[in-house]
């Protein structure tokens, strides 16, 4: 499991470097994982598959965070609804997401109110954000998960991201155990919204 050390890797302010300890620490610690989180999520009946970030794009700026997304998709995940664990230098987070490229979908397949009823069932320790690229997060109150839908329904590159973070200075990053039942806990609770957002979406 990942522990307070692994986030080193973001105070190498080189792109060389940190995508060393990317791919030496963190990517193995994923594939280590994945086999722990894929049954969570195929309980649902259905196939996921993992991609780890390879931050292929990348050619001067170093990565601000890496990942690896759950899919149904075999070869991509962001124009799907998809789930994600991964790394900002201060979290370790495990969320739900609803990107740009997959945004159009959702919104032809599920309804606002919909919507609503769905990320309302989120518990009081959830967080929520309209944006995948900052690490900031609101916690999921009934008035942040309105702004946020209501963000998502007006503005085109909005988007909807979900879930729970471990930050930093949490006891999890010293307890194994008690860090994967975290993120298994945060996956399964996450599952019942994302089932309903998929039934309309197309999967390939």
């Amino acid at each position: 499991m990942f522990t307070k050390s692994d986030f080193d890797l973001f105070d190498d302010p080189t792109l060389a470097g940190r995508m060393a300890q990317i791919k030496t620490v963190i990517d193995p610690k994923f594939e280590a994982v994945t086999p722990q989180l894929l049954p969570i999520l195929e309980a649902s009946g259905l196939t996921f598959y993992p991609h780890i970030a390879k931050h292929l794009r990348r050619f001067k700026n170093p990565p601000v965070d890496t990942w690896v997304a759950f899919s149904e998709n075999k070869r991509s995940y962001k124009a799907l609804p998809h789930f994600e664990l991964g790394l900002w230098p201060d979290r370790l987070f495990c969320y739900f997401d609803i990107l740009d490229e997959g945004k159009a979908a959702v919104q032809a397949s599920i309804t606002p109110a919909d919507l609503q009823k769905l990320f309302s069932q989120l518990p009081s320790d959830y967080l929520i954000s309209h944006d995948h690229s900052v690490a900031k997060m609101q916690p999921a109150t009934s008035e942040a998960i309105t702004a946020v839908l209501d963000r998502f329904a007006q503005y085109k590159h909005s988007e909807l991201v979900a879930g729970r973070a471990i930050m930093l200075d949490s006891p999890l990053l010293a307890d194994e155990a008690a860090q994967l039942a975290f993120i298994q806990e945060t996956f399964k609770t996450l599952l019942p919204i994302y089932l309903p957002i998929m039934a309309g979406v197309g999967r390939e």
